[in-house]
């Protein structure tokens, strides 16, 4: 009997028996006692608490064994792990599987076997409390249920170990003094570049000559087109034939323009091109769209499943990082799949409905990876005493075969960008403004401009249920200058009350924003019409922005800095920054991410806000904790030092009218 192959699950499950602890520890009572226990009541001479290791079964605890371990490729309890019950095996000269094994045909010559998974809270199992006789054996209902209750008892003392040991790691940093808390916090975030690469890049532009692309010499969007017409007319004289439709986008493309350059950009274009021909067959045609979006026509299938095994093994491939000009570099892809059984009539429609497939597959992408970044927070998952996430990674990405469910998600979408248009026509658009709050002493310093939109029949919906259909449709631009005027209008009001003449306006700056060139020029007329300085306002950026190497981000966020505006960085720690850049744009103010504020209760989380407030006290910088729900919360933040914060628990966004009511100085 050998073992199989290592798989992705059994190296995170072996690593969860190693983080443990408890292999090649000694003897201890309390395991013991349970093993003489489950001996007793099975009545069997032979009881075992075994872990299984990569290439052994190591004994924690035993009754009527010398041995203290033995190869993991004779191991039972290896076969235990595989499910959740309780493994029997009444009689192993009756099973074909072990009748064999040198356990049954030597010492300790096993005719009987009955084991319990060791499964952890979170569902890896390390071992079982297994029983073992020399004759053939039965357990009744009763002795089965007390294996499976013994069982979790060795689980609950397995856990209470390596949350004592957990607890003397703790303990032990904590009593190390640190030396330089700017050198410190350093070596954290240069920890964090060293773990995750953030990946941001803009939209390459496509790049048509003729038949092919000139960057990664494949064909262009129109040979597509017009292979995929073949097939459609073939399809239609021979109703057996079937191809099938990849449309794929690489995920945090983006990121790398905007991090290392459009050049490292091209040059892994070109390497993805040259991956796509190598893993599929010779007769497949692979086409560059333009930007990040490549198309796959696989042609004259036997089943669709070959589409579906070729689309994971191409996304198996993007697991492994490119190098590329020194840089290791990994991006995903999100993949739609559509077939000619659907009888298309044009190559058109068949690419849009793959499309439309795979911006679903997109956004499950994104569900996956804020779900793994929500566990990461809860469980403690993370070693980094800073959590990172890409937008999306190549563990997150995704790929969706097209069906009518997804046919109607693509149909809302173009539904809710129509109303966008109408509802700029017909000022449908509100600004709120959440209160910020300095906590000691509690006092009022600015607010948080949010923009609404009252939907005529969904009623008021926040920024984040439409901001990317508007980026698309391109309204944003006309809702820049909206927000630049009334943003100057209401803080001249507010300011002219004696009480109020230092309060600040915090303004969120997208990407887009920053990219749209009247910004500047806009804000200058804006500055000056109402006679406002410019360091009324803070400018929220988000992280990736800050560390953009795109010298006309830079430009722009420089620009702003001379005028007068303050700049604060939102969202801080959940991707990662620079030092340098921080100081080099004289960033005024960071935002602790609310996912952090939202999981105080876990170490992991307190450990990262400690990070940050830390950091902003010793760098002159305000820090702002956003998202607060609970008084807990506001406690916890009280003792970790945190000077600002915004959230519902203070005050939710509010109207101009209520803030007046509310909170204006009488």
């Amino acid at each position: 009997m050998t073992a199989a192959p290592q798989s992705g699950k059994e190296t995170l499950r072996l690593a969860k028996l190693h983080n443990y602890g408890i292999l090649d520890t000694l003897p201890e009572k309390l395991y013991d006692d349970i093993t003489v226990l489950a001996s007793h009541i099975c009545q069997t001479p032979m009881a075992l608490v075994s872990l299984i290791d990569s290439r052994r079964q190591w004994f924690k605890s035993k009754v009527g064994i010398s041995e203290s371990e033995m190869p993991r490729s004779v191991a039972f309890c290896s076969y235990t792990i595989e499910g959740s019950e309780v493994m029997i095996v009444e009689d192993t000269h009756l099973s074909p599987r072990f009748r064999n094994n040198p356990l049954v045909t030597g010492p300790p010559f096993i005719r009987f076997y009955a084991g319990a998974p060791l499964i952890t809270p979170d569902g890896y199992a390390l071992g079982s409390l297994c029983v073992i006789d020399t004759q053939p054996h039965q357990l009744s209902a009763a002795q089965l249920e007390t294996l499976r209750v013994l069982a979790d008892q060795v689980v609950a003392q397995i856990e209470l170990h390596h949350q004592r040991q957990q607890l003397k790691l703790s303990n032990s940093q904590l009593e190390r003094k640190v030396k330089d808390r700017t050198a410190s916090l350093a070596s954290s975030l240069h920890r964090l570049l060293r773990s995750q690469v953030t990946l941001l890049k803009r939209e390459a532009l496509s790049r048509h000559s003729a038949l092919h692309d000139p960057l990664t010499q494949l064909p262009n969007r129109n040979y597509f087109l017009q292979r995929l017409n073949q097939s459609i007319q073939l399809t239609h004289r021979q109703p057996k034939h079937n191809y099938a439709v990849l449309f794929i986008d690489l995920d945090n493309f983006k990121a790398v323009n905007d991090t290392l350059g459009h050049d490292v950009g091209d040059e892994l274009l070109v390497h993805v091109a040259e991956q796509l021909q190598r893993l599929l067959r010779k007769s497949d045609l692979v086409a560059r769209l333009g930007g990040d979006e490549f198309a796959v026509l696989l042609d004259n299938l036997p089943d669709e499943d070959q589409a579906v095994n070729a689309t994971k093994r191409l996304q198996q491939s993007f697991k492994v990082p490119a190098v590329i000009a020194g840089h290791q570099i990994s991006v995903g892809a999100s993949i739609g799949i559509t077939f000619g059984q659907y009888g298309y009539r044009t190559p058109e429609a068949a690419l849009k409905d793959a499309d439309t497939a795979m911006y679903r597959a997109k956004k499950e992408a994104k569900q996956r990876a804020q779900k793994q970044l929500d566990l990461q927070i809860k469980t403690k998952a993370h070693p980094s005493p800073i959590l990172i996430q890409n937008e999306l990674s190549a563990d997150h990405q995704q790929f969706v075969v097209f069906n009518t469910v997804i046919q109607k998600h693509a149909q809302a979408r173009l539904t809710l960008e129509d109303e966008l248009r109408q509802a700029v026509i017909q000022h449908q658009f509100q600004l709120h403004y959440q209160p910020i709050f300095g906590l000691a002493p509690q006092r009022l310093l600015g607010f948080e401009m949010l923009l609404r939109w009252n939907h005529p029949t969904r009623g008021l919906l926040k920024a984040s249920e439409f901001i990317e259909a508007a980026e698309k449709i391109g309204i944003t631009q006309r809702l820049c200058t909206y927000t630049i005027q009334n943003a100057c209008r209401q803080m001249v009001k507010w300011r002219s009350h004696p009480a109020w003449k230092q309060l600040t306006l915090h303004i969120n700056l997208s990407l887009m924003q920053i990219q749209y060139p009247p910004l500047l020029v806009q804000w200058q007329a804006a500055l000056s019409k109402y006679d406002i300085p410019a360091s009324a306002f803070q400018m929220e950026i988000a992280e990736q922005l800050l560390i953009s190497e795109d010298p006309n981000i830079t430009k722009v966020l420089t620009k702003l800095r001379a005028l007068g505006f303050q700049l604060c960085v939102d969202n801080f720690g959940r991707g990662h920054s620079s030092l340098s850049r921080l100081h080099q744009l004289a960033v005024s103010a960071l935002k602790v991410d609310r996912s952090f504020v939202q999981a105080l209760d876990s170490q992991q989380s307190m450990e990262v806000t400690k990070t940050i407030v830390d950091f902003g006290r010793s760098a002159n910088m305000s820090v702002i904790a956003k998202g607060i729900e609970t008084s807990d919360q506001m406690n916890q933040l009280l003792v970790l030092g945190c000077e600002q914060a915004q959230g519902i628990w203070l005050s939710d966004a509010l109207q101009t009218e209520e803030i007046d009511s509310v909170y204006l100085p009488q």
